[in-house]
């Protein structure tokens, strides 16, 4: 029986540093995005990086909402949303975006004013 356990954490560990660590986030949809894709909440669960996002966004809403919040040319999220993580605008973030385990991502349309 110890030799089951402890083989149970020896794969385990090796799972998470060969495949990663899972993090899994609440995404909020506003306005426009809302109603076009039907969902105003939902969880995913991912790799924690902006590609693992986008993937697991598109898996499980759309792959169209993936073309309207993601620039590939640029390789980030499009200049003219707003998209904050935990309340903090990702254009304000430095470096590589990051998301961790029961982080709220929150993505707004272009907003037009006048």
């Amino acid at each position: 029986m110890v030799l089951i356990i402890t083989l149970y954490f020896y794969i385990t560990k090796i799972s998470k540093v060969c495949v990663g660590e899972m993090v899994s986030v609440k995404v909020l949809l506003f306005a426009i995005f809302r109603e076009k894709y039907g969902i105003k909440e939902t969880e995913l669960e991912f790799d924690g990086t902006l590609n693992g996002f986008l993937k697991a966004l598109g898996e499980k809403i759309s792959p169209k909402l993936v073309e309207d919040i993601y620039d590939p040319e640029s390789k980030y999220i499009k200049n003219n949303l707003i998209v904050m993580v935990n309340g903090r605008n990702v254009k304000d973030i430095k470096g590589e975006l990051k998301f961790n385990n029961g982080d709220t991502v929150a993505i707004f349309p272009p907003v037009a004013g006048g």
